[in-house]
């Protein structure tokens, strides 16, 4: 029997079935019965969840391990690869070189990474996490997983599906600025509404591609 969507999975599925069974998002459908959302209010609230992620961190092993959120972000990166290059850190967390450079150096001081010479290139250093590193790595990942599970079993296997899809889009765009500060061209301000519709279209797109390279 055909599953009847009701309420939030009546959004979700704006990835409504499409030619050969797949699904596609599109703004009118996931909005449907939703009052307009301005882009500023969108903005502050993924500042806010971000926050709301990130705080118990801060309440839990901060202080107990002499580590800022940075810190934390290097070690469990380097914890997800056997060993990295600073700049591979950058590419993998989104994080400032500025940023990833302090971590690096706070993180050697505390003997929770080491390094060595890249033999193909000598000014390249690869970092790895010590034992010690390791080990407050591993402390922090039942207290990941718990919040991981407490916020997306909220949800159901499409909405976790879509807002995936979202969340990449969202990567994908910030990746594609090239400016050192990390913005956009000022001139972008004036077209950014009409963008902001043609790039929630793309999720379907993106999966069209996705299934013709597969």
């Amino acid at each position: 029997m055909a599953r009847i969507a009701h309420g939030r999975d009546a959004a979700a599925l704006s990835l409504a079935a499409a030619p050969g069974g797949r699904q596609r998002a599109t703004v009118a459908t996931v909005m449907a019965g939703e009052p307009a959302l301005s882009q500023q209010s969108v903005w502050y609230r993924l500042m806010k969840l971000t926050n709301l992620i990130n705080r118990p961190f801060f309440s839990r092993f901060g202080e107990r391990y002499h580590l800022t959120i940075n810190d934390a972000r290097v070690l469990v990166t380097l914890a997800s690869m056997p060993e990295a290059a600073a700049h591979e850190l950058c590419e993998a967390t989104g994080m400032h070189p500025m940023n990833v450079s302090r971590s690096v150096a706070t993180l050697r001081r505390q003997g929770r990474i080491a390094d060595r010479r890249d033999p193909d290139n000598r000014r390249r250093k690869m970092l790895r996490l010590t034992p010690g590193g390791w080990a407050v790595c591993r402390s922090f990942v039942p207290d990941m997983d718990r919040m991981s599970s407490f916020l997306l079993s909220s949800m159901s296997e499409l909405e976790v599906e879509f807002l995936s899809r979202l969340v990449d889009l969202l990567i994908d765009r910030l990746e594609s600025v090239g400016s050192r500060s990390g913005l956009p061209p000022q001139e972008f301000a004036a077209e950014a509404a009409p963008r902001v519709h043609n790039g929630a279209d793309r999720l379907g797109q993106d999966s069209d591609e996705e299934r013709n390279r597969a």
